[in-house]
């Protein structure tokens, strides 16, 4: 398939260059310079596209950091607050129970 699609390239090609494919060479020098300038406009969109996507990565990177580092402090604090909150609950049940006797 891929050699019968360089053939016909070539085929075109030689008939382009020759005349014979119904586009004159003005014509055709013109569509080479709108095709280079597409594909100009469209590298530099590819280029902008891929700063970005680098720039959203590092954020990516650091959000990531800190949610970490957050889930680390979350999970300190709540080993200082739960023993707290039960001996709190378990002395204050005991006053509980000791008044409703």
């Amino acid at each position: 398939m891929l050699t019968k699609a360089n053939n016909e390239m070539a085929v075109w090609r030689h008939k382009c260059e020759s005349g014979e494919g119904g586009v004159r060479s003005e014509e055709m020098e013109e569509l080479k310079r709108k095709m280079n300038a597409k594909i100009m406009e469209l590298e530099t969109a590819l280029e902008a596209a891929q700063t970005k996507a680098t720039s959203m990565e590092k954020v990516k990177n650091r959000l990531q950091g800190e949610l970490e580092d957050l889930t680390i402090e979350v999970e300190r604090v709540r080993l200082i607050v739960l023993p707290l909150y039960y001996h709190h609950y378990h002395r204050h049940y005991r006053q509980c129970k000791i008044y409703s006797m």
